[in-house]
């Protein structure tokens, strides 16, 4: 699974605290996106942010070390 650093959602920091909300976040992929440089549903490149769209085919993705330590 790859994720943006810059891919954010309403509850962010608390389902990054937590492995379960995590999991269901994207399981349910029920909550508006939005792209920490822009503060919009898009990215700088004017893409969706989305989880299965912010990956490393885009020229602002970051990797993001949550989904190296909620995965390990």
């Amino acid at each position: 699974m790859q994720l943006c650093r810059h891919l954010r959602w309403k509850g962010h920091s608390h389902d990054a605290a937590e492995l379960a909300e995590f999991q269901l976040t994207f399981a349910r992929n029920q909550v508006p996106y939005s792209c920490l440089h822009t503060c919009q549903p898009w990215g700088p490149d004017d893409e969706l942010a989305a989880p299965e769209a912010c990956n490393d085919s885009r020229p602002c993705y970051k990797p993001s070390p949550l989904v190296a330590l909620r995965l390990s």
